[in-house]
């Protein structure tokens, strides 16, 4: 039994939307409006925008298989009962593009993770006739809001960043729009998202850093972004995660230095009565952690990430 749209939406984690178009299922994390200030700010950014990222299928059935077919021969990841059981590469796409899982038609909670650095779309997804089909039932609302980090990026596993660990943690229903290069900007937020989360986490700072000109004026987009934060989700607890720890944290950049970009970051967090996360309690200090040795954690470092973070928040709620 192939799904029908309806059916579709009914099962989609991580979506603010799901519409059909040619005959396929297309999701978006970000509202357009989003989409459309994030290509003002930087096209990179805007193409970052209109990934999958965090976006997965989430249902319990009894069915003796699962199929799925993409339209382009992307990273997907399926969970079979909160296991990591199978992940398809380009080189999995050998024999066509339909990918299908043999189950032994027990009770079984089925999740696929559509890929957080391209554009997944599904041509199809299918069960037997007559299998029993229930969308997961969760216990709260995570709105993740933050950079590349967030995104994942570099992750062997997209289903293994941080954001999907502190997801499956508080078994929550997350959306998380997490975009490579992205930094507090004014300009990016959208009141209406049409998503209302028990809890927004907030992690930007590392590409300020890097991108503004001035202590000044990266304060500025800063506080901006956070009083339009508040003002729509002032009654739900709120995160904020100052950046990470670096290795090039040592070099000055046209803004200054490291610590002054962090030091301003939680000065904003906490005057606006957000919960501060300090990030450098989150990861080890050690290069070995980090994929590319300085910024993105490995799969490794995103474990220690998730479960740090995980817990902190624990203390909150």
């Amino acid at each position: 039994m192939k799904l029908t749209l309806e059916q579709v939406k009914k099962i989609t984690v991580g979506a603010l939307k799901v519409w059909e178009k040619d005959s396929a299922f297309h999701f978006a994390k970000c509202t357009q409006k989003q989409v459309d200030s994030w290509y003002q700010v930087r096209e990179d950014l805007g193409v970052r925008s209109e990934t999958t990222t965090g976006v997965r299928l989430d249902f319990h059935t009894n069915s003796k298989k699962f199929a799925f077919t993409p339209n382009e021969k992307n990273r997907y990841e399926i969970y079979v009962d909160n296991v990591l059981t199978y992940q398809y590469f380009e080189k999995d796409y050998a024999e066509g593009m339909r990918q299908q899982i043999i189950l032994d038609g027990g009770e079984h909670r089925i999740t696929l993770y559509l890929p957080s650095h391209e554009v997944g779309i599904l041509e199809s997804v299918e069960i037997e006739d007559y299998a029993t089909f229930m969308p997961h039932k969760f216990d709260c609302k995570i709105l993740f809001i933050g950079d590349s980090i967030t995104q994942g990026w570099d992750s062997t596993w997209d289903s293994l960043s941080y954001a999907q660990h502190v997801s499956r943690f508080f078994n929550a229903e997350s959306v998380i729009q997490g975009i490579g290069g992205a930094m507090y900007h004014n300009t990016t937020f959208d009141n209406a998202i049409g998503f209302e989360p028990d809890m927004v986490i907030i992690a930007y700072g590392t590409n300020d850093w890097q991108y503004f000109q001035s202590l000044e004026e990266g304060r500025a987009h800063c506080s901006q972004f956070l009083n339009q934060i508040v003002k729509r989700y002032g009654d739900k607890k709120l995160f904020g995660i100052s950046p990470l720890w670096r290795a090039d944290s040592g070099t000055d950049t046209a803004m200054g230095s490291f610590e002054a970009c962090t030091a301003y970051v939680k000065e904003e967090i906490k005057k606006h009565g957000m919960i501060l996360i300090e990030g450098e309690t989150l990861t080890p200090h050690v290069r070995e952690f980090y994929c590319d040795e300085i910024l993105h954690p490995n799969t490794s470092g995103f474990a220690i990430y998730g479960l740090n973070l995980s817990m902190q928040i624990k203390k909150y709620l």
